[in-house]
């Protein structure tokens, strides 16, 4: 069974925070326990790197590299060349620890993710009715509230970007796409909203959907190299 990105996310925080405190209980609680600290600390220093190493862009990774190289340098070593390990340390510090605070506050939840769509067969059905009546303002008021524009209507197989194609309603189409409605579903027939257009010989239509089918599969294929990037 495959893990979630976010299950993921949230194991490795609390590896982290776990071996956090554990490496500094005082010495009677660790003995008590049986726990050794070195132990501890080389369990949260592998977890740290990886950690870092998975989630932090290459430039920021390799300079938690280079301070971490240098604040562990030999004294003997940095004092020829006039360094002083303490501000490698703060360095080091402040880095990892805007690092891990920003990539915390990225993922926790701020209310403002995408809301799922409604799937109400009521909300379709009156957003048809106001398709059929070429209704704009109502098909609006529908849309407003949150119903997903591209279910399919049972009875006649078609999303209602497919209806409004198909009725050569070129403000319809537009409305729709706005809130939403993709115009590479194909109906239970196999055609497009495009296709339906050019049977009802809207071009206008047509041309709309196909500008608009240009730029959905250009957000989605940014949308897929972003997450790969991630």
């Amino acid at each position: 069974m495959a893990v979630s990105k976010q299950a993921r996310e949230w194991t490795l925080i609390s590896l982290v925070g776990i071996t956090a405190i554990l490496a500094n209980l005082p010495d009677s609680l660790l003995n008590d326990y049986s726990i050794n600290r070195n132990y501890m600390v080389a369990i949260l220093g592998s977890v740290v790197f990886l950690a870092l190493f998975w989630y932090l862009k290459f430039q920021s990774f390799f300079l938690i590299i280079v301070l971490a190289l240098g604040s562990n340098l030999p004294g003997t070593l940095l004092e020829q060349f006039g360094i002083s390990r303490w501000p490698l340390v703060i360095a080091l510090t402040l880095v990892v620890g805007v690092a891990v605070i920003n990539y915390v506050v990225a993922i926790l939840p701020t209310g403002l993710e995408p809301v799922e769509k409604e799937k109400s067969k009521e909300g379709i059905a009156a957003l048809f009715y106001a398709i059929e009546k070429g209704n704009l303002v109502y098909a609006q008021k529908i849309l407003s509230m949150n119903f997903d524009p591209n279910l399919v209507h049972h009875e006649n197989g078609y999303t209602p970007l497919m209806y409004a194609a198909a009725r050569g309603d070129a403000k319809m189409c537009d409305l729709l796409i706005r809130n939403g409605a993709s115009v590479t579903m194909m109906s239970k027939a196999g055609d497009t909203a495009i296709e339906l257009a050019l049977k009802s010989g809207s071009t206008e239509v047509a041309d709309l959907l196909k500008t608009a089918r240009a730029e959905q599969i250009a957000r989605e294929e940014a949308l897929r190299a972003q997450a790969k990037a991630a």
